[in-house]
């Protein structure tokens, strides 16, 4: 199938791979008829607003889950809206992996040319839009450690530093919490909200987390101790941090969270903002293409 794509090519993804990544990919999609144009996004927030003018068929998200935010916060702002590709590059590649694409960028090209358009949800935390995982308190701490620093690791690897450096000075926070309509109070360690189920690099946060039911799927803890965040950590990547018993699960459209503390707030781990903030759901928004089954 004859399509006209833009890429949105974040060059310094994956630890300065993206342009290299991309002269492998376009020729992938050019050897199958694709008319193919590309920009590359110099500076953040660039790529907002190229995937807000572009008038390709198909807008390409060439890096990780910054890039994928930025384009899929573009393409919101539209009233009639291209459809979203991705060819992972980052050192995350959250979403990528959520869509089932493959973590090569030219894999995930010649998986595109069978692609098959689908409306997924999106979630909005305050004005921002989110893919995977948004959320406050300890993860929005260790997102904001982990954006501060330079990418010299991959995605897995700098969450878990800052989330060891950030055991030495977060605590838990008292937080209001409602979630449609239902208000409760929590000594917080963290709240992480899933359109999907992955975040920082492979964490399996939000289990349940699906694009496409029209919900968000909510993960709190309470009060963890650091030895029991130590004990937690590894049970992230399996599911089975739920079993603890300061850690439940609820699903909702609407979520506020209030704090006197003015935690941080990140969206596709990137730092939008502190408390409070209200997520809710936008089912079947956007347009992305996923491997044909």
């Amino acid at each position: 199938m004859r399509m006209r794509a833009h890429a949105i090519v974040n060059p310094v993804a994956g630890r300065n791979r993206g342009a290299q990544a991309w002269a492998r990919a376009k020729p992938v999609l050019e050897s199958a008829g694709w008319e193919v144009t590309e920009s590359f996004s110099l500076r953040q927030g660039y790529a907002v607003e190229l995937a807000a003018t572009s008038d390709a068929e198909v807008i390409l998200a060439v890096g990780g889950d910054g890039t994928a935010h930025e384009v899929a916060n573009g393409l919101l702002r539209r009233s009639r809206r291209p459809v979203m590709g991705v060819l992972p590059v980052g050192t995350g590649n959250d979403f990528a992996r959520a869509l089932g694409l493959p973590r090569d960028p030219a894999a995930a090209a010649g998986m595109l040319l069978t692609a098959r358009p689908k409306l997924i949800d999106v979630g909005v935390v305050n004005d921002r839009c989110f893919l995977t995982v948004a959320g406050a308190g300890f993860d929005g701490e260790v997102a904001g450690q982990v954006n501060a620093w330079p990418k010299v690791l991959g995605g897995t690897a700098m969450y878990v530093l800052g989330i060891l450096k950030m055991l030495v000075t977060y605590r838990p926070v008292e937080v209001g919490i409602v979630i449609d309509g239902v208000a409760d109070r929590e000594r917080l360690f963290l709240i992480a909200v899933g359109n999907t189920a992955w975040n920082a690099g492979g964490m399996w946060m939000v289990p349940p987390a699906r694009p496409d039911d029209g919900i968000l799927h909510v993960v709190i803890a309470g009060p963890l101790s650091r030895i029991e965040t130590l004990g937690v950590l590894p049970r992230v990547y399996s599911g089975r941090h739920l079993l603890h018993p300061k850690i439940r699960q609820a699903q909702g459209r609407e979520i506020i969270v209030t704090s006197s503390t003015p935690l941080r707030v990140q969206a596709d781990g990137e730092t939008i903002g502190t408390l409070p903030a209200t997520f809710r759901v936008h089912p079947g928004a956007l347009e992305v293409l996923i491997p044909a089954v």
